[in-house]
């Protein structure tokens, strides 16, 4: 059943600095994706091929959406985790944790119920993919907030450097990578939202250095298999590891 998922190889689109963040627009059958140091958000469609959707895009990096349509964006300029609606409304989700401002949201997902998890390194903060700047906080954290809104919850304090991560198909499984010490760990969801202390799900993605590569966007198909950007191409892990 995997080999029905993954065709052949074709490139649809070239010329861009750095790309980061793509999202399918299942309505509109169109592609978004982060230009980060052209600070471009960019629009793929088979029809109209590429073109610019937002300029400045605020050094945008990951998206998603929620379950209602509207777009959830990660920013290392700003330092936010945004809400953006069809109408053309923004609304700041994130912001500061106990009074100091975020590192730089990176990647982001939205739970059954409507829990919204994502990860803060400080990529942002440095300069082509950001705006170099000293940092606040002196960890980087996975936030969740909680499904009506409010104050952010710090989940994890203890990665290295916390960056991709997605959901199992029933939402019961959270997988997040850690990207320096090039590890997937894997977390229950409880129903309230909150995590299990998790596990280590996957090792040695390469070495954890920028000029090899490592984890970093993160996704699960249809099957629970997790595809994982890595050293020379995209990994892809079954759902047993």
């Amino acid at each position: 059943k995997f080999y029905n998922l993954v065709g052949e190889l074709e490139r649809v689109a070239t010329g861009f600095l750095f790309t980061e963040g793509p999202v399918w627009n299942k309505e509109g059958n169109f592609l978004l994706f982060s230009d980060i140091p052209n600070d471009l958000r960019r629009q793929w469609s088979a029809k109209g091929g590429v073109k610019n959707a937002m300029k400045p895009a605020h050094k945008c990096n990951g998206m998603t959406y929620d379950a209602k349509g509207n777009l959830l964006v990660c920013e290392h300029a700003t330092s936010l985790l945004v809400r953006e609606y069809p109408n053309g409304k923004r609304e700041t989700l994130a912001s500061h944790y106990k009074g100091k401002e975020l590192n730089s949201p990176n990647d982001v997902v939205e739970g059954h119920d409507g829990s919204i998890y994502f990860t803060d390194p400080p990529y942002g903060r440095v300069p082509v993919f950001g705006v170099e700047r000293e940092r606040e906080l002196d960890f980087q954290g996975v936030y969740r907030i909680p499904p009506k809104g409010g104050e952010i919850e710090l989940l994890f304090d203890d990665f290295e450097t916390p960056n991709g991560l997605c959901l199992s198909p029933d939402g019961s499984l959270l997988y997040i990578n850690d990207s320096t010490r090039a590890h997937i760990r894997l977390f229950n969801v409880q129903k309230d939202g909150k995590l299990s202390k998790g596990k280590i799900f996957f090792e040695n993605i390469g070495h954890g250095t920028l000029e090899e590569g490592f984890p970093d966007g993160m996704k699960c198909d249809e099957l629970g298999n997790v595809y994982v950007t890595g050293p020379h191409g995209v990994w892809v892990i079954s759902p047993k590891g």
